[in-house]
């Protein structure tokens, strides 16, 4: 971030970790081979479905001579699949091992993040130079909304940025700052920090660090609490410890980076397992020859989800003909001078916006939206959302197993709920009047 806010032409986040691996020589990573099996024409989420592709896996890795099943599902199917492992372990023993999937995880982190800032004025903030902003906020359109929210935390940080020399020096900072103002400390702890904790999720699947990824969930969790999240919680805590107890042959691969998926060899270019299928399989299903649009006869749907693996991998072949498969990918598009280009005038828009605005790291000590000058009631903890995130955590962790599905109730009231309340206080004002 330093090096965009002080160097002129500096490429974003992506282009820039790609040119420094590049620079220091790093090793190209191989690209994933991937072989699809025909769909299972049912309900994805009956416990029945899930079962029968958790065997159909198990056989596969089984026969391919792995020890282990790593099964990678989004959060909806992690929990049947789950449900299914508990209700039959000797069936699916700890050498079954279920993954929820990064991408979605991310998406949902996102959205946590958009619950907590609104109200605030972020929301306004961005639309100055993006679109769909609201959508972007509920942890739609990835990878545009964390692309948005870092130019943001980029340009809140510009002058900070040129006075520091390394990340605790910031750090420390930031906390002086937040100690004096809650509506500094709301945006320190509810935007500048995740921004950063998305940065080094993202840092850990294209560097392949198992560790970092670990660790960058840790801190990530406490938000979906604080947001509300409850999912993403109560399941999200449980796939951090289940995998903190990986051992032997799976947690080696796993530490060699072995948990990430590359479409082409080459440099900080790992995604994650449900990213990859999304961008293969599940693309050339929902494609111009996709399932959408077509008939709704039953056979012929039929038909065409039996064929789509052998569909998907004889266009995945003719496009590794086209697009030579073999050539390493050592570079970054948003290293392209357009790109660099684009990103500059972007973060020129969100710097002329900020000027218009109260400065949310230089206010006084009160809660107030940046962009209206609203300032909130006590009622407002928006602030403390982390410290209440991680006492609520720790608290339902500790009541396992026998609270494991036990309700989760939010504990933070954000600054737009505030907003509404007032509004309908003024309402029923005015209606007595």
């Amino acid at each position: 971030m330093k090096s965009v806010a002080i160097t002129p032409s500096t490429p974003e986040f992506g282009g820039f970790n790609t040119k420094l691996t590049r620079m220091q020589g790093q090793g190209v990573k191989p690209h994933t081979k991937a072989m699809y099996t025909p769909l299972i024409d049912m309900t994805p989420s009956d416990p029945t479905t899930m079962k029968t592709a958790m065997l159909e896996a198990r056989r596969l890795t089984e026969k391919a001579g792995q020890v282990a099943t790593i099964f990678t599902a989004d959060l909806q199917l992690y929990r049947v699949g789950l449900n299914v492992k508990w209700a039959d372990p000797e069936l699916f023993g700890e050498n079954f091992i279920l993954r929820l999937g990064g991408m979605h995880f991310l998406m949902s982190y996102v959205g946590a993040v958009g619950v907590l800032m609104a109200g605030s004025g972020l929301e306004e903030v961005m639309k100055a130079a993006f679109g769909g902003v609201t959508k972007m906020l509920t942890g739609k359109n990835f990878p545009q909304n964390t692309r948005a929210l870092r130019i943001v935390v980029e340009q809140l940080l510009h002058e900070i940025l040129c006075e520091v020399n390394t990340m605790d020096e910031l750090m420390q900072q930031l906390k002086a700052r937040a100690s004096r103002s809650k509506t500094t400390k709301h945006w320190v702890e509810n935007l500048i920090r995740p921004v950063f904790l998305m940065l080094m999720f993202v840092r850990a699947e294209r560097e392949g660090e198992w560790a970092l990824h670990l660790w960058a969930v840790n801190e990530m969790i406490p938000y979906f609490f604080a947001a509300g999240h409850v999912h993403y919680a109560r399941y999200g805590l449980l796939y951090l410890r289940s995998m903190q107890k990986l051992h032997g042959e799976v947690l080696e691969r796993f530490l060699k980076g072995e948990h990430v998926q590359c479409h082409r060899q080459g440099l900080w270019n790992g995604i994650w397992t449900d990213m990859f299928i999304e961008t293969t399989f599940m693309r050339y299903g929902h494609g111009r020859n996709g399932l959408i649009g077509i008939t709704l006869n039953e056979k012929a749907v039929h038909k065409w989800a039996m064929s789509l693996h052998i569909c998907s991998r004889l266009m995945k072949d003719v496009a590794d003909l086209k697009d030579s498969s073999s050539v390493e990918i050592t570079s970054h598009t948003e290293e392209l001078a357009s790109r660099v280009k684009y990103d500059e005038n972007d973060r020129q828009v969100i710097r002329e916006k900020l000027q218009t605005c109260i400065d949310p790291l230089n206010t006084a000590s009160h809660l107030v939206n940046i962009v209206t000058g609203h300032i909130c009631t006590a009622e407002v903890n928006v602030h403390n959302a982390i410290d209440l995130g991680k006492s609520q955590m720790r608290e339902y962790e500790a009541s396992w197993p026998a609270g494991f599905h036990q309700p989760l109730k939010k504990k933070v009231r954000t600054m737009k709920e505030n907003k509404k309340k007032q509004q309908q206080l003024l309402l029923s004002s005015l209606t007595l009047d």
